[in-house]
């Protein structure tokens, strides 16, 4: 399952393990690296490495670009 959060300013990121700043937004995923992990185990991304991943991509909505986590 998807989760766009705001961070804290105390959340890393699991794939290049650099702190995501207050208010910037990660995503929680129960997933890591396209395989389900256990319950109760949540892996965070910065926005960074969801766009490399391919888990978030920008998009166009009432003439302004967004980001989103949703998948098409």
């Amino acid at each position: 399952m998807r989760r766009g959060c705001i961070s804290l300013g105390n959340i890393q990121c699991d794939d290049c393990h650099r702190t995501i700043p207050y208010l910037e937004r990660y995503l929680a995923i129960d997933e890591k690296d396209g395989v389900e992990v256990e319950k109760g185990e949540t892996a965070r991304y910065c926005v960074d490495c969801c766009l490399k991943k391919g888990y978030a991509r920008y998009r166009i909505e009432k003439g302004e670009q967004i980001l989103t986590f949703f998948s098409e």
